[in-house]
């Protein structure tokens, strides 16, 4: 029974240290936890390192006792687990799964003590190994003790839990538990703990936040000491509590969190404006279900009314504008009437311009209030019977207007070594204005051509227009200046008069400017590449480099059209570590110096293939099973047999492809692969022996 059962658990790991920690502290401690029943004192206790739990369990846990205040300690009792017969007889006496798997996973654990997978470690990957033993090992103690703290059988069959029958009722007794033989490695310290023999309750009620949300509500609680293990449940139509959630929900934290210790549940689906009541459990120390909490609350419609599609306003007159608007045809049944709003700007604040909500058959509205010579945004909102409110998008409306704006004025222009020349210029103050035309020329007295229009829109975001803008000439020009003019436009398309003329100066050529890489993505079978190419406007291709060694040259990989933004390198083996650099080159031949190196390493997702050909066969007295794969020292086949259940168990181990034994009317057999590094493969195909 060597497969490790999972129980049904929910586990959110917070700030998680499980693994190998370069440094650990040398001391242990054995916690106890206690309540008297009509038996006596039960007590359950738990090593905090699994190197501890091991030789507990191997040599046993030893039970001391004082009473009355006292420091005299006295051994009353020694547990260890259940002779392997008990063991298998506690198994078969279980027609529970659930309560089966808990059983033969804390016996799985058990038979497993003092073994390990690790076959040996080398110089160069020592330190992977220990980490990848130690993950293994916290993992399988984690699973362990929550096994042990939900089933009481398995606390007392292992020996963790023990039942002082002679206490006495009203009577105080401190209890500590040690190990029968010392560890050689931990110092173990015993964590005393005081408990009355009196029938006091323990009180369990825990305060539960609730968050409404739109057909979905969720609850939130601050965790105690007392219990763990949460379940959800929720009273139906007749009056029954039903169960959310199957498995219980466990929070675990490393020990180095410090923060508020919290569980959650959610649950969707839900019907708006209807009450339902929910009660939440836990599981205490002795695995028993605790309600602490019970909470009534009603999901509310959060859900806004289908967008408007708000038409571009129009004036009509000279003294209205007219707004018209779209919706779907069919709206939905709480949906509840308009409102008309309208801002200087597109972001800012906008005044609803009628009292009360337009109907909801509304879909014109005429403005007589709209300011002449400023901008005049326009937005339409839908609102619904819970008051969800949607927006469409502002748009502004284009006046009536004959007056073109003032001719604009150049403040500068430069020129870079790559002919990129920026220009800017002098900002207009009409409030109607829509941006501008640039014009070049290579003489100052040839024509002059439309080269860049920068034009903002009705409905942009963006309402203040560029001082700064770009152009791109050669450098390989028999002429030494460019000429630039410009032209400022409204939103009636009034067109000023040309600026004056600036007149730039061509400069000398450079290399371009270097690409950078943003990011690099790394899979078990290919790197990505993310990067921002050469902002030069001369550049012609970019041009990826790779190596194992950043001692070697570079060899080149791949040529980067300047549209690519990313690169996917699939010719890789796991393990090795790639670096990457990139350059660009300009149509004139330059290079951009490389951009600095990036590396990725292709992983090891752990997925290795199943066995193939798998065949059984009957020879004589003995099932025979072949199959095919390829071998090496590393390679581990398990064999998987069913129990009389009709369940696989497993069965034998080999390293060759083949297995015989005698054979078993009715036999049925698969194949896993394991290997040393940790990977594994899905189970193959069954088998049968008839």
């Amino acid at each position: 029974m060597k497969s490790y059962k999972y129980i049904l658990l929910i586990i959110i790991l917070v700030n998680s240290n499980i693994g190998f920690a370069q440094t650990e502290d040398a001391t242990s401690t054995i916690k106890i936890a206690g309540r008297y029943n009509h038996s006596g004192i039960e007590l359950r206790f738990f090593p905090d390192k699994k190197q501890i739990l091991d030789k507990g369990l191997q040599s046993g846990f030893v039970i001391e006792r004082t009473a009355n205040g006292t420091s005299n300690f006295t051994e009353i009792a020694q547990t260890k687990p259940l002779s392997n017969p008990e063991w298998e007889a506690l198994i078969a006496s279980k027609s529970n799964i659930e309560e089966q798997q808990d059983i033969e996973l804390a016996y799985d654990f058990l038979q497993d003590i003092g073994t390990s997978q690790n076959e040996g470690i080398s110089f160069e990957e020592g330190i992977s190994n220990l980490k990848e033993e130690k993950a293994k090992e916290d993992f399988q103690f984690m699973v362990f003790v929550l096994t042990a703290i939900k089933n009481k059988e398995v606390a007392e069959g292992l020996g963790l839990g023990y039942i002082d029958t002679t206490a006495k009722q009203g009577e105080s007794y401190t209890y500590r538990v040690r190990l029968a033989e010392k560890s050689n490695i931990y110092e173990v310290e015993s964590i005393p703990e005081t408990i009355s023999a009196t029938k006091n309750g323990v009180d369990y009620s825990n305060k539960v936040y609730t968050k409404v949300g739109d057909t979905e509500l969720s609850f939130l609680w601050i965790e105690n000491d007392k219990l763990s293990g949460y379940y959800a449940e929720r009273l139906d139509e007749n009056g029954n509590f039903i169960r959310l959630n199957e498995a219980p929900i466990y929070n675990l934290r490393g020990k180095e969190y410090t923060g508020e210790k919290r569980s959650g549940f959610h649950e969707d689906s839900l019907i708006n404006y209807k009450t339902y009541t929910y009660r939440f459990i836990g599981q205490n120390a002795f695995g028993e279900e605790k309600e602490f909490a019970k909470v009534t609350a009603m999901p509310k419609d959060l859900t806004p009314p289908q967008q408007p599609f708000l038409k571009e306003p129009k004036n009509t007159k000279p003294d209205v504008v007219e707004v018209t608007w779209e919706m779907p045809n069919q709206l939905a049944p709480d949906f509840k009437g308009f409102a008309i709003s309208r801002g200087e700007n597109n972001k800012g604040e906008f005044q609803i311009l009628h009292k009360g909500l337009l109907p909801k058959t509304a879909r014109k509205f005429e403005d007589y209030t709209f300011v002449r010579g400023k901008t005049n945004y326009y937005l339409v909102q839908a609102i619904d019977t819970a008051n969800n409110v949607s927006s469409s998008f502002p748009i502004a409306v284009t006046l009536i207007d004959t007056i073109p704006p003032k001719k604009p004025e150049f403040i500068s222009g430069k020129m870079d070594s790559l002919g990129i020349v920026k220009l800017k210029v002098k900002q207009n103050t009409e409030s109607d204005l829509m941006g501008y035309r640039l014009f070049r020329s290579n003489s100052n007295e040839h024509e002059f051509s439309a080269i860049k229009e920068d034009f903002k829109s009705l409905d942009s975001l963006e309402q203040r227009l560029k001082e700064i803008y770009n152009d791109t000439v050669t450098l390989r020009s028999l002429t030494p200046y460019v000429y630039y003019r410009a032209k400022a436009l409204d939103f009636n398309f009034n067109e000023s008069e040309f600026s004056d003329i600036l007149k730039v100066k061509r400069l000398d050529t450079i290399p371009p400017t270097a690409p950078v890489f943003k990011n690099v993505l790394v899979k078990p079978n290919e790197v990505t590449l993310e990067f921002a190419l050469s902002e030069s406007k001369d550049v012609s291709t970019h041009e990826l480099y790779r190596t194992t060694d950043l001692n070697s040259p570079w060899k080149m990989l791949a040529t980067i059209d300047n549209s690519t933004k990313t690169f996917t390198d699939t010719a890789v083996e796991q393990g090795t570590k790639y670096f990457y650099s990139l350059r660009a080159k300009d149509d004139g031949g330059l290079f951009s110096e490389y951009a600095l190196p990036v590396f990725g390493k292709p992983y090891d997702n752990g997925v290795r293939e199943p066995v193939r050909e798998i065949s059984a066969k009957k020879e004589e007295e003995n099932a025979v099973l072949t199959w095919q794969y390829e071998t090496s020292d590393d390679v581990l086949f398990v064999i998987y047999k069913h129990n009389a259940k009709g369940q696989f168990v497993q069965h034998a181990n080999t390293k060759s492809l083949n297995f015989k034994e005698s054979a078993e009317k009715d036999a049925v057999y698969a194949i896993k692969v394991f290997t040393t590094d940790g990977g594994q493969s899905k189970l193959s195909k069954e088998v049968s022996i008839k």
